[in-house]
Protein backbone atom coordinates (compact mmCIF):
# COMPACT_ATOMS: atom_id res chain seq x y z
CA UNK A 1 0.00 0.00 0.00
CA UNK A 2 1.17 3.54 -0.75
CA UNK A 3 0.52 6.24 1.82
CA UNK A 4 1.04 10.00 1.60
CA UNK A 5 3.29 11.53 4.20
CA UNK A 6 3.13 15.09 5.48
CA UNK A 7 5.51 16.14 2.71
CA UNK A 8 3.29 14.68 0.00
CA UNK A 9 5.78 11.85 -0.65
CA UNK A 10 4.67 8.23 -0.52
CA UNK A 11 5.82 5.34 1.65
CA UNK A 12 5.16 1.63 1.48
CA UNK A 13 3.13 0.18 4.33
CA UNK A 14 1.91 -3.38 4.74
CA UNK A 15 0.41 -3.17 8.22
CA UNK A 16 -2.14 -0.43 7.58
CA UNK A 17 -5.72 -1.47 6.91
CA UNK A 18 -6.85 -0.60 3.40
CA UNK A 19 -9.93 1.59 3.59
CA UNK A 20 -11.89 3.16 0.73
CA UNK A 21 -10.31 6.49 1.59
CA UNK A 22 -6.79 5.04 1.59
CA UNK A 23 -7.49 3.26 -1.69
CA UNK A 24 -8.53 6.44 -3.46
CA UNK A 25 -5.55 8.32 -1.99
CA UNK A 26 -3.31 5.55 -3.31
CA UNK A 27 -4.98 5.75 -6.71
CA UNK A 28 -4.60 9.52 -6.93
CA UNK A 29 -0.97 9.41 -5.86
CA UNK A 30 -0.05 6.59 -8.22
CA UNK A 31 -1.72 8.22 -11.24
CA UNK A 32 0.13 11.51 -10.96
CA UNK A 33 2.30 12.64 -13.83
CA UNK A 34 5.84 13.65 -12.85
CA UNK A 35 8.63 15.42 -14.71
CA UNK A 36 10.63 12.19 -14.70
CA UNK A 37 7.75 9.81 -15.45
CA UNK A 38 4.12 9.76 -16.53
CA UNK A 39 1.25 7.71 -15.14
CA UNK A 40 1.05 4.22 -16.62
CA UNK A 41 -0.74 3.74 -19.94
CA UNK A 42 -0.44 1.31 -22.82
CA UNK A 43 2.49 3.33 -24.13
CA UNK A 44 1.23 3.27 -27.70
CA UNK A 45 -2.00 3.80 -29.64
CA UNK A 46 -3.60 0.43 -30.31
CA UNK A 47 -5.63 1.64 -33.28
CA UNK A 48 -6.90 -1.84 -34.13
CA UNK A 49 -8.79 -1.90 -30.82
CA UNK A 50 -9.85 1.73 -30.56
CA UNK A 51 -13.28 1.64 -28.90
CA UNK A 52 -16.34 2.37 -31.01
CA UNK A 53 -17.37 5.92 -29.98
CA UNK A 54 -21.10 5.12 -29.86
CA UNK A 55 -23.10 2.74 -27.71
CA UNK A 56 -25.99 0.89 -29.34
CA UNK A 57 -28.32 -1.71 -27.87
CA UNK A 58 -28.86 -4.42 -30.45
CA UNK A 59 -32.40 -5.77 -30.52
CA UNK A 60 -34.03 -2.68 -28.98
CA UNK A 61 -36.83 -0.69 -30.49
CA UNK A 62 -35.36 2.62 -31.69
CA UNK A 63 -37.47 5.79 -31.67
CA UNK A 64 -36.06 8.53 -33.89
CA UNK A 65 -36.27 12.05 -32.48
CA UNK A 66 -37.03 15.15 -34.57
CA UNK A 67 -34.05 17.23 -35.67
CA UNK A 68 -33.54 20.95 -36.38
CA UNK A 69 -35.79 22.02 -33.54
CA UNK A 70 -36.64 25.68 -33.01
CA UNK A 71 -33.93 27.06 -30.74
CA UNK A 72 -36.44 29.41 -29.04
CA UNK A 73 -34.24 32.44 -29.86
CA UNK A 74 -32.81 32.54 -26.34
CA UNK A 75 -29.88 34.97 -25.93
CA UNK A 76 -26.74 33.43 -24.50
CA UNK A 77 -26.90 35.66 -21.42
CA UNK A 78 -30.29 34.23 -20.45
CA UNK A 79 -28.67 30.91 -19.64
CA UNK A 80 -27.38 32.46 -16.43
CA UNK A 81 -30.58 33.98 -15.05
CA UNK A 82 -33.56 32.17 -13.51
CA UNK A 83 -36.30 31.35 -16.03
CA UNK A 84 -39.22 33.75 -15.95
CA UNK A 85 -41.26 32.30 -18.81
CA UNK A 86 -43.46 29.22 -18.81
CA UNK A 87 -41.60 25.94 -19.35
CA UNK A 88 -41.86 24.15 -22.64
CA UNK A 89 -44.41 21.32 -22.43
CA UNK A 90 -42.92 17.83 -22.20
CA UNK A 91 -43.30 16.42 -25.70
CA UNK A 92 -41.17 14.34 -28.01
CA UNK A 93 -40.07 17.58 -29.72
CA UNK A 94 -39.02 19.36 -26.51
CA UNK A 95 -37.26 16.22 -25.29
CA UNK A 96 -35.42 15.97 -28.63
CA UNK A 97 -34.33 19.61 -28.31
CA UNK A 98 -33.10 19.02 -24.75
CA UNK A 99 -30.97 16.04 -25.79
CA UNK A 100 -29.71 17.55 -29.05
CA UNK A 101 -28.29 20.59 -27.22
CA UNK A 102 -26.68 18.61 -24.42
CA UNK A 103 -25.65 15.08 -25.38
CA UNK A 104 -26.02 15.27 -29.17
CA UNK A 105 -23.55 15.83 -31.98
CA UNK A 106 -22.21 19.31 -32.73
CA UNK A 107 -20.49 18.64 -36.07
CA UNK A 108 -18.28 16.27 -38.02
CA UNK A 109 -14.68 16.98 -38.98
CA UNK A 110 -13.06 15.57 -42.07
CA UNK A 111 -9.46 15.27 -43.25
CA UNK A 112 -9.18 13.41 -46.52
CA UNK A 113 -11.07 10.13 -46.17
CA UNK A 114 -11.15 10.31 -42.35
CA UNK A 115 -14.22 11.64 -40.55
CA UNK A 116 -14.95 11.95 -36.85
CA UNK A 117 -17.75 13.47 -34.85
CA UNK A 118 -17.69 16.25 -32.28
CA UNK A 119 -20.29 16.48 -29.55
CA UNK A 120 -22.01 19.26 -27.65
CA UNK A 121 -20.40 18.02 -24.42
CA UNK A 122 -16.59 17.79 -24.62
CA UNK A 123 -14.54 14.78 -23.61
CA UNK A 124 -10.90 13.97 -22.95
CA UNK A 125 -9.40 12.93 -26.27
CA UNK A 126 -12.88 13.10 -27.83
CA UNK A 127 -13.40 9.56 -26.49
CA UNK A 128 -16.76 10.12 -24.74
CA UNK A 129 -17.13 7.54 -21.98
CA UNK A 130 -20.39 9.15 -20.76
CA UNK A 131 -23.74 7.60 -21.71
CA UNK A 132 -27.21 9.06 -21.06
CA UNK A 133 -30.41 7.31 -19.99
CA UNK A 134 -33.95 8.57 -19.44
CA UNK A 135 -36.74 7.12 -17.33
CA UNK A 136 -39.86 8.73 -18.71
CA UNK A 137 -43.50 8.93 -17.63
CA UNK A 138 -46.21 8.22 -20.22
CA UNK A 139 -46.54 11.11 -22.68
CA UNK A 140 -49.08 11.78 -25.44
CA UNK A 141 -46.49 11.02 -28.14
CA UNK A 142 -44.18 8.65 -26.24
CA UNK A 143 -45.00 5.68 -24.05
CA UNK A 144 -43.18 5.71 -20.73
CA UNK A 145 -40.12 3.57 -20.17
CA UNK A 146 -36.37 3.30 -19.64
CA UNK A 147 -34.48 4.62 -22.67
CA UNK A 148 -30.87 4.91 -23.76
CA UNK A 149 -30.09 8.00 -25.81
CA UNK A 150 -28.15 7.32 -29.00
CA UNK A 151 -26.39 10.54 -30.09
CA UNK A 152 -25.35 9.03 -33.44
CA UNK A 153 -28.95 8.24 -34.40
CA UNK A 154 -30.50 11.02 -32.30
CA UNK A 155 -32.86 8.34 -31.09
CA UNK A 156 -34.19 6.71 -27.96
CA UNK A 157 -33.53 3.00 -27.54
CA UNK A 158 -36.28 1.40 -25.47
CA UNK A 159 -34.74 -0.91 -22.89
CA UNK A 160 -37.76 -1.47 -20.66
CA UNK A 161 -41.40 -0.48 -20.33
CA UNK A 162 -42.13 -0.78 -16.63
CA UNK A 163 -45.79 -1.69 -16.05
CA UNK A 164 -47.92 -0.03 -13.44
CA UNK A 165 -45.59 2.67 -12.12
CA UNK A 166 -47.45 5.33 -10.13
CA UNK A 167 -45.81 8.45 -11.55
CA UNK A 168 -48.04 10.70 -9.46
CA UNK A 169 -46.22 9.52 -6.32
CA UNK A 170 -42.83 10.01 -7.94
CA UNK A 171 -43.67 13.50 -9.19
CA UNK A 172 -45.16 14.48 -5.84
CA UNK A 173 -41.90 13.46 -4.14
CA UNK A 174 -39.87 15.65 -6.47
CA UNK A 175 -42.16 18.66 -6.34
CA UNK A 176 -43.91 18.44 -9.71
CA UNK A 177 -43.88 16.79 -13.14
CA UNK A 178 -40.60 15.64 -14.61
CA UNK A 179 -38.44 12.61 -15.35
CA UNK A 180 -35.29 10.86 -14.23
CA UNK A 181 -32.05 11.24 -16.18
CA UNK A 182 -28.99 9.12 -15.45
CA UNK A 183 -25.40 9.31 -16.62
CA UNK A 184 -23.10 6.32 -16.73
CA UNK A 185 -19.50 5.86 -17.79
CA UNK A 186 -17.44 3.30 -19.70
CA UNK A 187 -13.93 3.25 -18.27
CA UNK A 188 -12.49 1.36 -21.25
CA UNK A 189 -13.23 4.20 -23.65
CA UNK A 190 -10.72 6.38 -21.76
CA UNK A 191 -8.28 3.76 -20.46
CA UNK A 192 -7.66 2.56 -24.05
CA UNK A 193 -5.64 5.76 -24.51
CA UNK A 194 -4.91 7.14 -21.06
CA UNK A 195 -4.39 3.99 -19.00
CA UNK A 196 -4.68 4.20 -15.24
CA UNK A 197 -5.30 7.98 -15.16
CA UNK A 198 -8.53 7.45 -17.14
CA UNK A 199 -10.74 7.24 -14.05
CA UNK A 200 -10.02 10.92 -13.39
CA UNK A 201 -10.97 11.87 -16.94
CA UNK A 202 -14.20 9.89 -16.88
CA UNK A 203 -15.35 11.89 -13.87
CA UNK A 204 -14.30 15.22 -15.42
CA UNK A 205 -16.30 14.29 -18.51
CA UNK A 206 -19.29 13.52 -16.31
CA UNK A 207 -19.15 17.05 -14.92
CA UNK A 208 -19.01 18.54 -18.42
CA UNK A 209 -22.03 16.46 -19.46
CA UNK A 210 -23.96 17.49 -16.34
CA UNK A 211 -23.33 21.17 -17.11
CA UNK A 212 -24.39 20.71 -20.73
CA UNK A 213 -27.62 19.09 -19.57
CA UNK A 214 -28.32 21.89 -17.08
CA UNK A 215 -27.80 24.53 -19.78
CA UNK A 216 -30.02 22.72 -22.24
CA UNK A 217 -32.72 22.29 -19.62
CA UNK A 218 -32.58 26.03 -18.99
CA UNK A 219 -33.27 26.66 -22.69
CA UNK A 220 -36.55 24.78 -22.24
CA UNK A 221 -37.17 26.63 -18.95
CA UNK A 222 -36.81 23.28 -17.21
CA UNK A 223 -34.72 22.72 -14.06
CA UNK A 224 -32.25 19.93 -13.54
CA UNK A 225 -31.19 18.79 -10.07
CA UNK A 226 -28.63 16.13 -9.15
CA UNK A 227 -30.17 13.56 -6.79
CA UNK A 228 -27.07 13.38 -4.62
CA UNK A 229 -28.75 11.08 -2.11
CA UNK A 230 -29.14 8.24 -4.63
CA UNK A 231 -26.85 5.21 -4.36
CA UNK A 232 -24.99 3.59 -7.22
CA UNK A 233 -26.73 0.23 -6.77
CA UNK A 234 -30.08 1.98 -6.88
CA UNK A 235 -29.20 3.67 -10.18
CA UNK A 236 -27.97 0.34 -11.59
CA UNK A 237 -31.31 -1.22 -10.69
CA UNK A 238 -33.25 1.55 -12.42
CA UNK A 239 -31.20 1.10 -15.60
CA UNK A 240 -31.06 -2.69 -15.51
CA UNK A 241 -27.27 -2.72 -15.49
CA UNK A 242 -27.28 -5.71 -13.14
CA UNK A 243 -29.18 -7.66 -15.85
CA UNK A 244 -27.24 -6.46 -18.90
CA UNK A 245 -24.86 -8.87 -20.71
CA UNK A 246 -21.77 -6.67 -20.91
CA UNK A 247 -18.68 -7.64 -22.84
CA UNK A 248 -15.51 -7.94 -20.70
CA UNK A 249 -14.08 -4.56 -19.64
CA UNK A 250 -16.89 -2.73 -21.48
CA UNK A 251 -19.50 -2.51 -18.74
CA UNK A 252 -21.10 0.79 -17.85
CA UNK A 253 -21.13 1.95 -14.25
CA UNK A 254 -23.55 4.56 -12.88
CA UNK A 255 -22.27 8.08 -12.35
CA UNK A 256 -25.23 10.13 -11.23
CA UNK A 257 -29.01 10.44 -11.28
CA UNK A 258 -30.87 13.70 -11.91
CA UNK A 259 -34.45 14.88 -11.80
CA UNK A 260 -35.52 17.13 -14.66
CA UNK A 261 -38.45 19.29 -13.51
CA UNK A 262 -40.64 20.34 -16.44
CA UNK A 263 -43.56 22.04 -14.69
CA UNK A 264 -44.28 25.56 -13.47
CA UNK A 265 -43.43 26.62 -9.95
CA UNK A 266 -40.28 26.04 -7.95
CA UNK A 267 -39.98 22.35 -8.75
CA UNK A 268 -37.96 21.98 -5.57
CA UNK A 269 -38.40 18.57 -4.03
CA UNK A 270 -36.24 15.93 -2.42
CA UNK A 271 -32.80 15.01 -3.74
CA UNK A 272 -32.89 11.38 -2.69
CA UNK A 273 -34.12 8.17 -4.31
CA UNK A 274 -36.51 6.28 -1.99
CA UNK A 275 -36.04 2.55 -2.30
CA UNK A 276 -39.80 2.12 -2.70
CA UNK A 277 -39.38 3.72 -6.12
CA UNK A 278 -36.48 1.43 -6.99
CA UNK A 279 -37.94 -1.87 -5.80
CA UNK A 280 -40.28 -2.47 -8.79
CA UNK A 281 -37.41 -1.95 -11.25
CA UNK A 282 -35.50 -4.89 -9.78
CA UNK A 283 -38.09 -7.23 -11.29
CA UNK A 284 -38.41 -5.67 -14.77
CA UNK A 285 -36.85 -7.15 -17.88
CA UNK A 286 -34.50 -5.12 -20.07
CA UNK A 287 -34.14 -5.56 -23.80
CA UNK A 288 -31.09 -5.28 -26.01
CA UNK A 289 -27.49 -6.38 -25.98
CA UNK A 290 -24.82 -3.65 -25.86
CA UNK A 291 -22.65 -3.51 -28.97
CA UNK A 292 -19.06 -4.61 -28.68
CA UNK A 293 -16.67 -1.66 -28.52
CA UNK A 294 -13.31 -3.39 -29.17
CA UNK A 295 -12.15 -6.80 -30.33
CA UNK A 296 -9.69 -6.90 -27.45
CA UNK A 297 -9.60 -4.92 -24.23
CA UNK A 298 -6.91 -4.28 -21.63
CA UNK A 299 -7.87 -4.52 -17.95
CA UNK A 300 -6.72 -1.80 -15.58
CA UNK A 301 -7.30 -3.19 -12.10
CA UNK A 302 -6.35 0.08 -10.41
CA UNK A 303 -9.37 1.76 -12.05
CA UNK A 304 -11.68 -0.98 -10.79
CA UNK A 305 -10.21 -0.54 -7.30
CA UNK A 306 -10.76 3.23 -7.44
CA UNK A 307 -14.35 2.73 -8.61
CA UNK A 308 -15.05 0.34 -5.74
CA UNK A 309 -13.49 2.75 -3.25
CA UNK A 310 -15.74 5.59 -4.45
CA UNK A 311 -18.88 3.45 -4.72
CA UNK A 312 -21.70 5.52 -3.29
CA UNK A 313 -24.40 4.05 -1.03
CA UNK A 314 -27.75 5.76 -0.56
CA UNK A 315 -27.13 8.71 1.76
CA UNK A 316 -28.94 11.50 3.46
CA UNK A 317 -29.21 14.57 1.28
CA UNK A 318 -27.39 17.76 2.10
CA UNK A 319 -28.48 21.33 1.65
CA UNK A 320 -26.56 23.44 -0.80
CA UNK A 321 -27.06 27.13 -0.09
CA UNK A 322 -27.39 29.17 -3.25
CA UNK A 323 -25.46 32.41 -3.63
CA UNK A 324 -27.92 35.30 -3.84
CA UNK A 325 -25.53 37.70 -5.56
CA UNK A 326 -25.89 38.72 -9.18
CA UNK A 327 -23.19 38.62 -11.83
CA UNK A 328 -20.99 41.69 -11.69
CA UNK A 329 -20.12 41.57 -15.40
CA UNK A 330 -22.76 41.31 -18.13
CA UNK A 331 -22.55 38.63 -20.79
CA UNK A 332 -21.42 39.63 -24.26
CA UNK A 333 -24.33 41.10 -26.25
CA UNK A 334 -25.62 39.45 -29.37
CA UNK A 335 -24.87 35.74 -29.49
CA UNK A 336 -27.73 33.28 -29.29
CA UNK A 337 -27.46 30.49 -26.75
CA UNK A 338 -28.02 27.79 -29.37
CA UNK A 339 -25.23 29.12 -31.60
CA UNK A 340 -22.73 29.33 -28.75
CA UNK A 341 -23.55 25.80 -27.59
CA UNK A 342 -23.35 24.34 -31.11
CA UNK A 343 -20.09 26.09 -31.99
CA UNK A 344 -18.15 25.18 -28.84
CA UNK A 345 -14.87 23.51 -29.77
CA UNK A 346 -11.65 22.51 -28.05
CA UNK A 347 -8.83 24.73 -29.26
CA UNK A 348 -5.61 22.98 -30.24
CA UNK A 349 -3.41 26.04 -30.80
CA UNK A 350 -3.44 29.72 -29.77
CA UNK A 351 -2.02 32.91 -31.25
CA UNK A 352 0.59 34.08 -28.70
CA UNK A 353 0.57 37.62 -30.14
CA UNK A 354 -3.05 38.42 -29.25
CA UNK A 355 -4.46 39.75 -25.97
CA UNK A 356 -7.91 39.83 -24.39
CA UNK A 357 -9.47 42.81 -22.61
CA UNK A 358 -9.61 43.07 -18.84
CA UNK A 359 -13.41 43.24 -18.76
CA UNK A 360 -13.55 40.03 -20.76
CA UNK A 361 -11.10 38.41 -18.33
CA UNK A 362 -13.18 39.44 -15.33
CA UNK A 363 -16.40 38.27 -17.01
CA UNK A 364 -14.90 34.85 -17.69
CA UNK A 365 -13.98 34.39 -14.05
CA UNK A 366 -17.24 35.87 -12.75
CA UNK A 367 -19.20 33.31 -14.75
CA UNK A 368 -17.64 30.48 -12.71
CA UNK A 369 -19.22 31.81 -9.51
CA UNK A 370 -22.64 30.49 -8.37
CA UNK A 371 -24.81 33.56 -8.82
CA UNK A 372 -28.50 33.57 -8.03
CA UNK A 373 -30.37 31.02 -10.13
CA UNK A 374 -27.51 30.67 -12.62
CA UNK A 375 -27.05 27.31 -14.31
CA UNK A 376 -25.18 25.04 -14.04
CA UNK A 377 -24.30 25.57 -10.38
CA UNK A 378 -27.98 25.22 -9.48
CA UNK A 379 -27.74 21.44 -9.98
CA UNK A 380 -26.95 21.03 -6.27
CA UNK A 381 -23.86 18.82 -6.15
CA UNK A 382 -22.02 19.82 -3.00
CA UNK A 383 -21.06 23.18 -1.49
CA UNK A 384 -18.37 24.83 -3.61
CA UNK A 385 -14.93 23.40 -3.10
CA UNK A 386 -12.85 24.21 -6.20
CA UNK A 387 -10.53 27.24 -6.20
CA UNK A 388 -9.03 28.59 -9.43
CA UNK A 389 -5.32 29.24 -9.77
CA UNK A 390 -4.95 31.60 -12.75
CA UNK A 391 -1.85 32.14 -14.87
CA UNK A 392 -2.38 35.52 -16.52
CA UNK A 393 -0.34 35.89 -19.71
CA UNK A 394 -1.97 38.34 -22.11
CA UNK A 395 -4.73 40.45 -20.54
CA UNK A 396 -4.74 44.18 -21.25
CA UNK A 397 -4.75 46.15 -18.03
CA UNK A 398 -3.91 43.18 -15.81
CA UNK A 399 -0.28 42.49 -15.00
CA UNK A 400 1.06 39.07 -15.97
CA UNK A 401 1.43 36.82 -12.99
CA UNK A 402 -0.14 34.23 -10.74
CA UNK A 403 -3.64 34.86 -9.35
CA UNK A 404 -6.24 33.00 -7.32
CA UNK A 405 -10.02 33.19 -7.61
CA UNK A 406 -11.62 32.01 -4.38
CA UNK A 407 -14.92 30.23 -5.01
CA UNK A 408 -16.80 29.61 -1.80
CA UNK A 409 -15.59 31.02 1.48
CA UNK A 410 -15.36 27.67 3.26
CA UNK A 411 -12.13 26.43 1.67
CA UNK A 412 -10.40 29.70 0.74
CA UNK A 413 -8.92 30.54 4.18
CA UNK A 414 -7.51 27.04 4.58
CA UNK A 415 -5.91 27.20 1.14
CA UNK A 416 -4.40 30.59 1.89
CA UNK A 417 -2.94 29.24 5.12
CA UNK A 418 -1.45 26.26 3.30
CA UNK A 419 0.15 28.32 0.51
CA UNK A 420 3.54 29.98 0.28
CA UNK A 421 3.57 32.76 2.92
CA UNK A 422 5.48 35.01 0.52
CA UNK A 423 2.46 35.43 -1.77
CA UNK A 424 1.00 38.95 -1.99
CA UNK A 425 -2.74 38.16 -1.78
CA UNK A 426 -3.43 41.56 -3.27
CA UNK A 427 -7.14 42.13 -4.15
CA UNK A 428 -7.63 42.88 -7.84
CA UNK A 429 -11.27 43.96 -8.19
CA UNK A 430 -13.91 45.00 -5.68
CA UNK A 431 -16.56 42.81 -7.32
CA UNK A 432 -14.47 39.66 -7.67
CA UNK A 433 -12.76 37.47 -5.03
CA UNK A 434 -9.61 37.57 -7.16
CA UNK A 435 -6.16 37.97 -5.61
CA UNK A 436 -2.74 38.45 -7.14
CA UNK A 437 -0.23 36.07 -5.62
CA UNK A 438 2.88 37.14 -7.55
CA UNK A 439 3.74 39.24 -10.58
CA UNK A 440 5.85 38.21 -13.54
CA UNK A 441 5.89 36.20 -16.73
CA UNK A 442 4.43 32.76 -15.96
CA UNK A 443 4.24 31.37 -19.51
CA UNK A 444 7.19 29.02 -19.06
CA UNK A 445 5.82 27.66 -15.78
CA UNK A 446 2.34 27.22 -17.24
CA UNK A 447 3.67 25.22 -20.19
CA UNK A 448 5.99 23.11 -18.08
CA UNK A 449 3.29 22.24 -15.53
CA UNK A 450 0.83 21.30 -18.31
CA UNK A 451 3.12 18.53 -19.57
CA UNK A 452 5.14 20.99 -21.69
CA UNK A 453 2.13 21.85 -23.88
CA UNK A 454 2.48 25.17 -25.72
CA UNK A 455 -1.25 25.97 -25.50
CA UNK A 456 -0.81 26.63 -21.77
CA UNK A 457 1.72 29.38 -22.49
CA UNK A 458 0.42 30.72 -25.81
CA UNK A 459 -3.04 31.29 -24.35
CA UNK A 460 -4.26 34.52 -22.82
CA UNK A 461 -4.69 32.75 -19.50
CA UNK A 462 -4.39 29.26 -18.08
CA UNK A 463 -6.05 27.85 -14.98
CA UNK A 464 -5.46 25.06 -12.50
CA UNK A 465 -8.42 23.83 -10.44
CA UNK A 466 -7.48 23.16 -6.82
CA UNK A 467 -9.64 20.94 -4.60
CA UNK A 468 -9.62 20.18 -0.88
CA UNK A 469 -8.63 16.55 -0.62
CA UNK A 470 -7.99 14.81 2.69
CA UNK A 471 -10.48 16.87 4.77
CA UNK A 472 -13.31 16.06 2.35
CA UNK A 473 -12.53 12.53 1.22
CA UNK A 474 -11.52 11.09 4.58
CA UNK A 475 -15.19 11.25 5.59
CA UNK A 476 -16.81 10.48 2.23
CA UNK A 477 -14.46 8.92 -0.34
CA UNK A 478 -17.17 8.96 -3.03
CA UNK A 479 -16.89 12.75 -3.10
CA UNK A 480 -13.74 12.20 -5.15
CA UNK A 481 -16.15 11.91 -8.06
CA UNK A 482 -18.11 15.01 -7.04
CA UNK A 483 -14.95 17.13 -6.87
CA UNK A 484 -14.11 16.17 -10.44
CA UNK A 485 -17.70 16.85 -11.50
CA UNK A 486 -17.44 20.36 -10.08
CA UNK A 487 -14.28 20.88 -12.14
CA UNK A 488 -16.19 19.71 -15.20
CA UNK A 489 -19.03 22.16 -14.46
CA UNK A 490 -16.51 25.00 -14.30
CA UNK A 491 -14.82 23.84 -17.48
CA UNK A 492 -18.07 23.74 -19.44
CA UNK A 493 -18.97 27.27 -18.33
CA UNK A 494 -15.53 28.49 -19.41
CA UNK A 495 -15.91 26.77 -22.78
CA UNK A 496 -19.21 28.54 -23.47
CA UNK A 497 -18.14 31.90 -22.09
CA UNK A 498 -14.97 31.84 -24.19
CA UNK A 499 -16.98 30.96 -27.28
CA UNK A 500 -19.46 33.77 -26.61
CA UNK A 501 -16.56 36.26 -26.40
CA UNK A 502 -15.10 35.07 -29.71
CA UNK A 503 -12.31 33.12 -28.01
CA UNK A 504 -11.31 29.48 -27.78
CA UNK A 505 -10.79 27.18 -24.82
CA UNK A 506 -9.59 23.70 -24.03
CA UNK A 507 -9.40 21.46 -21.00
CA UNK A 508 -6.08 19.83 -20.14
CA UNK A 509 -5.93 16.58 -18.21
CA UNK A 510 -2.17 16.15 -18.55
CA UNK A 511 -0.30 18.12 -15.90
CA UNK A 512 2.41 17.57 -13.31
CA UNK A 513 0.36 17.38 -10.14
CA UNK A 514 3.07 17.88 -7.56
CA UNK A 515 4.74 20.57 -9.64
CA UNK A 516 1.60 22.68 -9.22
CA UNK A 517 1.60 21.97 -5.49
CA UNK A 518 5.25 23.01 -5.26
CA UNK A 519 4.48 26.26 -7.09
CA UNK A 520 1.81 27.05 -4.50
CA UNK A 521 3.88 25.87 -1.56
CA UNK A 522 1.48 23.05 -0.65
CA UNK A 523 3.28 20.44 1.43
CA UNK A 524 0.65 17.83 2.29
CA UNK A 525 -2.51 16.27 0.95
CA UNK A 526 -5.01 18.84 2.21
CA UNK A 527 -5.29 20.18 -1.36
CA UNK A 528 -4.72 18.61 -4.76
CA UNK A 529 -4.94 19.88 -8.35
CA UNK A 530 -7.58 18.09 -10.46
CA UNK A 531 -7.84 19.86 -13.83
CA UNK A 532 -6.13 22.44 -16.07
CA UNK A 533 -7.77 24.77 -18.56
CA UNK A 534 -6.70 27.38 -21.10
CA UNK A 535 -8.40 30.28 -22.91
CA UNK A 536 -7.09 32.39 -25.77
CA UNK A 537 -7.37 33.30 -29.44
CA UNK A 538 -7.51 29.99 -31.35
CA UNK A 539 -5.69 29.38 -34.61
CA UNK A 540 -8.04 27.41 -36.87
CA UNK A 541 -6.78 24.31 -38.62
CA UNK A 542 -7.59 25.08 -42.27
CA UNK A 543 -6.76 21.51 -43.30
CA UNK A 544 -10.00 20.26 -41.74
CA UNK A 545 -13.44 20.43 -43.31
CA UNK A 546 -16.58 20.76 -41.18
CA UNK A 547 -19.79 18.86 -41.88
CA UNK A 548 -23.21 19.34 -40.23
CA UNK A 549 -23.91 17.36 -37.08
CA UNK A 550 -26.50 15.02 -38.57
CA UNK A 551 -25.62 15.06 -42.25
CA UNK A 552 -25.30 11.26 -42.10
CA UNK A 553 -28.96 10.86 -41.15
CA UNK A 554 -30.21 13.33 -43.74
CA UNK A 555 -28.16 11.72 -46.51
CA UNK A 556 -29.69 8.34 -45.66
CA UNK A 557 -33.18 9.85 -45.88
CA UNK A 558 -32.69 11.00 -49.48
Amino acid sequence: MVTLTGSGKCIESSDMQSTPYQTIVDYHQRTKHHLHRYARSAGYMDWANQPVPFRFYEGCRSIRLPLDADDHGIPYGDLYVPPCEAPQPLTLASLAFFLEFSMGLAAWKAAGASRWSLRINPSSGNLHPTECYLIMPPMPDLAGGVFHYSPFLHALELRSQPPGLDWSLIESHYGGPGFWLALSTIFWRESWKYGERAYRYCNLDGGHALAALAMSARMNNWRLACLHGAGDDQISALLGFDRTPWYPQEAEVPEMLCWVAVGSGTGHGHCDLPDRFVKPFRTFSYAGRPNRLSRQTTPWSIIDEAARATHKPPTKTWEVHADESSAAFPPPPGPAAAAVIRQRRSAVNYDPQRFIDTDCFFALLDRTLPHRGAAPFTVGLIPLHIQLLVFVHRVRGTAPGLYLLTRGVGQAPALRQACNPAFEWRPVHESLPLYRLKSGDMTREAMQLSCHQEIAGHSALALAMIAPFAPVLSRKPYLYRHLHWECGLIGQVLYLEAQAHGLGATGIGCFFDDGVHELLGLRDDRFQVLYHFTIGHPIPDTRLATLPAYYHLKENQR
